[in-house]
């Protein structure tokens, strides 16, 4: 199997799947020359990382407008200079943050 490597463990997933899904299931994996599992194990996996990266983009998305907005909402009494100073700064740190990740 390409997704497998031999010293990777494995596990066993069962579904049950309508008869309509199992044939294009069948024919698109013999139109990528590959097994059905192969094909299968393929498919799950690209769905689920882009499942898990669109959920990280919209944390991170959230994540800065709560940065922006606490920059943004300091002391009333600072001028506009400081204000961006502030969150130039908190846009470093949110970055620094980010990529420690």
């Amino acid at each position: 199997m390409d997704q497998l490597k031999a010293n990777q463990s494995t596990v066993r997933l069962d579904a049950r799947i309508p008869a309509h899904i199992k044939e294009n299931l069948a024919a698109a994996a013999a139109l990528t020359g590959r097994s059905q599992t192969d094909f299968l194990i393929a498919a799950v996996n690209e769905a689920a990382q882009k499942v898990i990266a669109e959920h990280s983009l919209i944390r991170l998305c959230l994540d800065d407008q709560k940065v922006l907005a606490k920059s943004l909402l300091g002391a009333d009494d600072d001028n506009s200079g400081d204000r961006f100073a502030r969150l130039s700064q908190a846009m470093r740190d949110h970055e620094r943050e980010v990529e420690s990740r």
